[in-house]
């Protein structure tokens, strides 16, 4: 399950058309001249805010990608950590400009990323419209335009236990006109793939301590 798991979160990644908000765009985002810089994630929502995302390499050390930052940006910038990656970003108007960075063998590599501050207040609640248990609590929601394809990939927490929350699924999804293409445990967890056309939704449902998290990945086809 944890192959599977990798595979659907790598449509996190995917390459789709132009961003709908020119103010917010890499013509203001400094590169290093050793950094290779690809496209990796653009006209996306994240958590209702827009967000495009580019990865790099570069022949340099992270020490080395930081210290340019800091350059760049003088005393107008913060430094954290999330998750894996060592992360330094600035606010510039509107626009957040943030740079995850690691490193391996000597090689810096990362991702450069760019999203809005929301102009106001949303009334849409987090994960509108998506299928999820009683309980189920949205921590964070994903959406992608890639021409014919629309994507989503929703993260869920829920009290309720895999079985009961994989019981769940197979239920709504099924009244929902939902065909169960797939469905099999590994480790403690269940993973359901559902079929409605040429439309896709895989469900990754595991332990997670006393609650259980829920990974949704929606796969619609215009």
């Amino acid at each position: 399950m944890i192959e599977i798991t990798k595979r659907l979160c790598v449509c996190w990644l995917i390459t789709v058309s132009p961003l709908g908000w020119a103010s917010c765009d890499f013509t203001d985002f400094p590169t290093m001249s050793e950094m290779k810089v690809s496209g990796l994630l653009n006209d996306a929502q994240y958590n209702s805010r827009p967000m495009t995302v580019r990865s790099f390499s570069a022949n340099v050390s992270g020490e080395e990608v930081a210290g340019f930052y800091r350059r760049r940006w003088e005393d107008a910038f913060s430094e954290s950590r999330f998750g894996p990656w060592q992360q330094i970003g600035t606010l510039a108007d509107e626009c957040f400009f943030t740079v995850q960075y690691g490193e391996a063998g000597g090689n810096a590599f990362g991702r450069l990323l760019i999203s809005v501050v929301p102009s106001g207040e949303s009334n849409a609640p987090l994960g509108q419209g998506v299928v999820k248990p009683s309980d189920g609590v949205v921590v964070s929601d994903l959406l992608t335009n890639d021409g014919p394809k629309e994507g989503r990939v929703t993260v869920i927490s829920s009290e309720q236990t895999v079985s009961e929350v994989a019981s769940f699924y197979q239920t709504e999804m099924t009244v929902d006109g939902w065909g169960l293409d797939q469905h099999f445990a590994e480790r403690g967890g269940v993973v359901l793939v559902f079929r409605k056309g040429t439309d896709e939704n895989n469900i990754v449902i595991m332990p997670a301590g006393d609650a259980t998290q829920i990974l949704v990945n929606e796969v619609e086809i215009n």
